[in-house]
């Protein structure tokens, strides 16, 4: 995938990304706001990236000057099921040196507006952790309405793990 937009792209993975990708990855607050898998273990984080190197759902937010990775974007399948088919799920990480930049935003409203109208998408599903109010903001600015909260927490959990769910509809 190549999106261009004004100050950001969305493209695919490249070989050059991983040190970027490995820093992500080795941020815990990413993984507790946004849900990024998280590890500080190089090997394991190699193994991820190759990951998501092969996924064609995930891709790379990156600057539009420099082509430096700033973010990862993803589009991801709901599910195979009849109803399903036009609708995604969007879902998306700036490193914290990027942000509040408007590049959230902007890669957001690209892949949007790629989904509705080159995959011909009917919904857009978006969650959020429940205390991460800046992606909340950023869908609620892009027209994404609340829909429900969920508790997402595994089973004997000690931690309850709320998440809200947003949609926008085409």
């Amino acid at each position: 995938m190549l999106i261009v937009g004004k100050d950001i792209k969305i493209r695919n993975f490249t070989e050059t990304d991983f040190p970027q990708f490995l820093a992500l990855v080795g941020d815990k607050t990413n993984h507790e706001l946004a849900g990024l898998e998280y590890s500080t273990d190089s090997n394991y984080v190699h193994q991820l990236f190759e990951m998501y190197c092969k996924r064609d759902d995930a891709n790379v937010i990156a600057e539009v000057e420099n082509n430096t990775m700033v973010g990862i974007i993803e589009i991801n399948h709901r599910g195979e099921s009849a109803d399903l088919v036009l609708t995604r799920e969007i879902g998306f990480v700036i490193d914290q040196k990027y942000r509040q930049k408007g590049f959230a935003t902007e890669a957001m409203q690209l892949v949007i507006d790629y989904g509705f109208k080159q995959l011909h998408l009917k919904e857009i599903w978006a969650s959020t952790e429940e205390k991460n109010q800046v992606p909340q903001k950023i869908l609620e600015k892009l027209g994404f309405k609340y829909i429900y909260s969920a508790d997402q927490a595994l089973p004997f959990a000690t931690h309850s793990n709320i998440v809200r769910y947003y949609l926008l509809k085409e």
